[in-house]
Formats: C-alpha cells, structure tokens, sequence
C-alpha cells in the first residue's frame, strides 16, 4: 500500500492511499468502442477494455455542466452508433455495480496548466486571487494556445512559475496530444493510450507549491526518481530527505490520525463534537457540545463551538475526501450575524481545498447545505471493508430479537409429530444470552414432548443460526450442547 500525507505546521491536512495492487483509471485516456447507445437516457455504454462497460452521457461532451453559459445548449444527444470508436477518459472510479463514468472532452492536467484539447475556453485557477496575476495568465495562455479550438486554465502553481515553463508545459502538451491521436488512429481496436501515473507523482504534480519546504520518502529508489523530477521542473526544488529505516507515517503522528478519520465520532478540542454519518445519497454532520460548557451566556457558548466545528468540518472533508452533498447540523443559534459568521468561516476553511466546493447559506432550522465534488474513493471505502456479521451496517442483531426468530422457526418443526428434538447452533457472543433468558418458557408449555440443545459456534454468523431438526431416539451432539428447560 502506498500512502502519501501532507503536514501543515505538524498537523495532517490531507491523506491519499493507494493499493498497489489495484488499477486507478481515473485519468485514464482510450481507445472506446461503443457497445450500445440509450437515446431515452442520452447516454452510451463504452467498451475500454474493462470488466465492466463505461458510462457516457451527451451532457459529457461539456467540459462541466457550469460551462453552459460558455458552450451554449447540453447536447441531448450522443451522435454515435455501436462499432463506433471513440476518445474518452475516465472521470470517475467504477464500483461494485457500476462502470466507470466516461467523457469525451479531455482535461489534462500538468502541473502549471490543465489542458483540455476539445473545449474553447482559457481560465485561472480560483485559488489566485490577484487580478493583476489573473490578467497576466490569461494574456500568457492566450498568447500560447497550440490553436483557437483548445483550452487551458492555469493552475495555482502557475502563480510562482516562470513564464518560460509554463509555456514549455503547454508545448510538451501539444506534443503529447499529437502522439494521442497518433496512438488512437494506429490502435486497431480497444485500447488503454494514456495513463495519468502512480500516487505519489500525481500527488507532487498536484499539492507541491512554494510552500512546501521538504518531502520525506522511506523508499531509495522513489526518493531518487522524485530529486530528479523536482531538478527537472522547479526553479528551486524542494529538499527531499530519505528516512529508509523509520516507519515515516508513524513517526510524525500520521497513522494515529488516519485512525481517527474511521471513527464516526470527532472529538474537538474545547470538548464538543461532531458525528459523521455516510448515507447512499448523502453526508450528514450533527454538531454537538458534549462536554463543552463554556460560559453563563448561552449564545457565545453555542456561537464558539459552532466556530470550531466549522473549521474542523472543513478539514475532515478534505482528510476523509468526502464528495457530493453535505449537510450540516449546526447547533441552533439566535443571533442571524453569527449564522453567517459560521458560514462565513467553513466558506474561507473549505478555500484551503483543492477540490471544488459549494456553500448555500444557512436555514432557518440551522442546516447548512454544501456540495464538494467527488474525485476518488473516499478514505474509509480505502482502509475498510464491510464487516461480515453486520453486513455493513455496523449492528449485530439482539439476543432478543434473534430468540424471536428462533422461536418462530421451532414453531413450524415442531408442527411435524416425526421431529422428537431440535439443535439450534448459535455464535458464541449469543450463546449465553439464550442459555439463561426466558425465551424458550412458551414454547417448552406448547411442546412439553420435544427437546431444544443450544450449542455454541463460533463459525455462525452473529446475525444469524442454524437448526437442526432430530427424529431419532439417539441423538449425537457436542460436549458443548445445552439442553433448555
């Protein structure tokens, strides 16, 4: 597994793990061939060599959906058929049931610029805030577009770069997309033609600023071919140190952290706290006082830990890369100027991240809806895997309830006159429950004549139980079994 952490002032501000073992596509440039085409959907499904077909929408052919007021109208169709073969890149990782989501506009991102070869538009990244820096990026991608029909944006990076590199990166793109379509027209059929690298360099090309004083790498060979990256693209490359016999993540504090962003529960500092609840379709996040008192005046108290909380929130959706809606559940405040001010806080904490988000105000009953788009798998879908008993959930059913469902399946065996005995094979974490509870009181009233054995199995589901039904006058049971009565 391969990790990478970024440390501000010594506290983890972004975390990325990568298996490697496990192929990343996002970012992924094809050679697609159209399997079938869903004009009620406006979409087609793309054969790029995968197990599963891709997914791509008219509205794809967008570079976003923001650019509507640029590009005009949303294609309401895709004008391919099937055996047509088409450029396309993956945007979005595929699941468990899902393939992965495809567009035929490509983005590209270097580490000055983003170059986007189908789509007419020149832009800044917001991350630069001067106009004078703004005004002058533009004039220089303007004056360096390989031709009027592509675009680029300049990334935040471009803002201490020299002139000259920036326009060397632009050149090498315009090679490279020349060899693209080279490599697309020679492919004879599906074909992988791009690849957008491993973890860490994708991470350096990304995060690396002027800001950045050292990386520190426990691997020789990546800290080699990083000092040679790093001489060959920054003015002043950035010091690169080898700890090779220390455990890094450790070390600095990073893997008791990564730790923590798999809990539901975050402790914050004055004692209050947030919980942390994934849903299918969204991220809910309550924000609670717990422990906090604070002073005699109810509104600063609220106020404060609210101010915390949004500051903490930020970073937890930055760490735990949590993507798409958000809603917030602030404790209720009366004054309207401290609503905005939290808003106003979590908007300039959320400004710190890469990845793009939006805030709406907040309503009446304290909720504050935010979006932040979804760019890879969040932390805990990385570091955990469903658990068996629970089936993900993150409950075992009670003793109780499953005594219910015992019963009830007793009931029917026990209907056939032939079955003498039954053996009912539970986990060990239940077993003691039902040896000593009075579930079975009714049942042994109804059928006096039949025997129940209880045995325990540390091979059965917590959730779950087997029974066996017995007819015979000689039974063969474990030195474990437990006659009820």
């Amino acid at each position: 597994m391969c990790s990478v952490a970024l440390l501000e002032d010594g506290d983890l501000r972004e975390f990325y793990v990568e298996e490697k073992n496990v192929n990343r596509i996002t970012g992924n440039i094809y050679k697609g061939k159209v399997v079938n085409v869903l004009p009620g959907l406006s979409s087609a499904f793309i054969d790029i060599g995968l197990r599963r077909n891709g997914f791509l929408a008219a509205a794809d052919m967008l570079e976003d959906r923001t650019s509507l007021v640029r590009s005009g109208r949303v294609p309401t169709r895709l004008d391919v058929k099937p055996g047509d073969y088409v450029l396309v890149q993956a945007v979005k990782e595929p699941t468990d049931t899902k393939g992965p989501r495809l567009s035929a506009n490509l983005s590209i991102p270097g580490r000055y610029v983003v170059f986007m070869p189908t789509i007419d538009f020149v832009g800044v990244s917001n991350k630069i805030s001067d106009d004078g820096m703004r005004s002058k990026l533009i004039d220089l991608l303007n004056k360096n577009r390989p031709n009027p029909t592509c675009g680029l944006i300049a990334r935040t990076a471009a803002k201490d770069a020299r002139e000259s590199d920036i326009v060397e990166e632009i050149r090498y793109f315009e090679n490279m997309y020349v060899s693209l379509l080279d490599k697309y027209g020679k492919a004879r059929d599906v074909a992988l033609l791009s690849t957008d690298g491993n973890l860490i360099f994708r991470t350096v090309r990304d995060i690396l600023n002027s800001s950045v004083d050292e990386i520190i790498c426990n691997s020789a060979v990546v800290s080699e071919r990083l000092k040679k990256y790093l001489n060959e693209n920054l003015a002043q490359p950035v010091k690169v140190t080898l700890m090779e016999d220390e455990d890094v993540l450790k070390k600095f504090g990073v893997l008791g952290e990564v730790e923590k962003l798999l809990r539901r529960k975050v402790e914050l500092p004055s004692g209050g706290t947030l919980i942390i609840e994934r849903t299918e379709a969204l991220t809910v996040i309550d924000v609670n006082t717990a422990k906090y008192t604070g002073g005699t005046d109810h509104e600063k108290t609220v106020f404060e830990i609210n101010c915390e909380a949004a500051k903490e929130i930020a970073r937890q959706l930055r760490l735990r890369n949590i993507g798409g809606m958000v809603i917030i559940d602030f404790i209720d405040m009366q004054n309207p100027e401290h609503n905005d001010e939290v808003v106003d806080i979590l908007a300039r904490e959320t400004e710190k991240d890469r990845t793009r988000t939006r805030i709406l105000p907040m309503t009446e009953l304290g909720l504050v809806q935010m979006t932040r788009k979804k760019s890879g798998l969040e932390i805990r879908s990385l570091l955990t895997q469903p658990c068996d008993p629970c089936h993900g959930s993150g409950y075992t059913q009670s003793p109780g309830f499953l005594a219910r469902k015992i019963k009830s399946r007793l009931t029917g065996i026990f209907d056939d006159d032939e079955v003498t005995a039954a053996v009912v094979t539970v986990n060990p974490c239940v077993f003691e429950s039902l040896a000593r509870g009075d579930w079975f009181e009714s049942l042994r009233n109804k059928y006096s004549d039949k025997l129940v054995y209880l045995v325990s199995n540390s091979d059965v589901n917590p959730n779950s139980f087997r029974i066996g039904a017995q007819s015979n006058s000689v039974l063969t049971l474990p030195d474990s079994a437990f006659l009820l009565s």
